[in-house]
């Protein structure tokens, strides 16, 4: 669990799990509680405890869409599902998947029950794997370059605001110091070209920024990933980008384009954000950089919970 989500960690949430979900027992299930002060500390706990468990059931993230590329980066690939309970600010990978949003109690509840009971689906979704400086990454939603970086940092910074609002607040504070650049980009192995972008952002779900569409076809388990450029704009024409991808305009503007592809290679000039999911991968003040991305298709087991949320 990440205790600095979104919508924060339940004080006695600890408690309850401790003695049973509801007050009561549960039978057949051991749940183990791992929170931490910070993503690098809680990865490794959660690794430590899934390292030296001998085989689990399921884990259960509880946070927003970087808790859930954590969890992502810890089970892709080993067959332990990943179950999710949305309770950060953007939770766009949970809202691509179908996963809907309510009380971190209840979700948490609701996902135990389902485990012990069974009463749960798992679905068979897409991974993004990139290599950034020599390391090897795993996002769920969407690797962001340019503007959108910078648009999601100063959101992070505006704590006190929810989802959407936060973001369309930070992309006004944003849009004033930003200039496009020249990028590198390679499709599924194809020649490169070079693009004169305000950003570039690969996209396995449909959203970013709490709920924004700006891939509307995007599909987790469609075994591809978009690629959602867009080109030289104004200021205005910046700022007015994101309201309009809120009800499906965008997409008619000619400075946006979209391919669907397997894997794409960007060159990244200096100076540019990178970020994955919500989390910084590269600052402002460092240098040029090749990003490698791909879809690892169906390599995530999904727990999709049954009945009312």
């Amino acid at each position: 669990m990440n205790p600095s989500a979104g919508q924060g960690v339940p004080g006695d949430l600890g408690r309850r799990l401790a003695g049973g979900v509801g007050g009561g027992p549960l039978p057949d299930l051991e749940v183990v509680l791992v929170t931490a002060g910070s993503m690098p500390e809680l990865r490794g706990r959660a690794a430590a405890e899934l390292a030296h468990s001998g085989g689990v059931d399921a884990l259960v993230v509880m946070g927003g869409d970087g808790m859930v590329s954590l969890g992502a980066g810890l089970v892709a690939g080993t067959g332990v599902p990943l179950g999710i309970v949305p309770a950060g600010t953007g939770n766009d990978f949970a809202r691509g998947a179908g996963i809907r949003r309510g009380a971190p109690a209840v979700g948490i509840e609701r996902m135990l029950t389902g485990l012990r009971t069974g009463e749960v689906g798992i679905r068979e979704v897409d991974v993004v794997r990139f290599a950034l400086d020599g390391v090897e990454h795993v996002a769920l939603n969407s690797v962001n370059i340019g503007f959108d970086a910078v648009v999601n940092r100063r959101a992070n910074e505006l704590r006190r605001l929810p989802g959407t609002a936060r973001y369309i607040a930070a992309l006004l504070d944003s849009v004033r110091s930003f200039s496009p650049r020249e990028f590198g980009v390679s499709v599924d192995g194809g020649p490169a070209r070079g693009v004169a972008a305000e950003l570039l952002t690969i996209l396995n779900g449909s959203s970013i920024g709490g709920g924004i569409r700006v891939a509307p076809h995007a599909v987790v388990d469609d075994g591809v990933l978009d690629l959602f450029i867009v080109g030289r704009l104004s200021k205005l024409g910046l700022l007015t980008l994101f309201p309009l991808a809120m009800v499906g305009l965008h997409t008619r503007l000619p400075a946006v384009s979209f391919e669907r592809m397997r894997r794409v290679r960007v060159q990244v000039p200096a100076g540019v954000l990178v970020y994955a999911d919500g989390e910084e991968l590269r600052g402002p003040a460092r240098g040029a950089c090749t990003l490698d991305v791909r879809v690892d298709p169906g390599a995530l087991r999904l727990v999709q919970p049954q009945g009312p949320a």
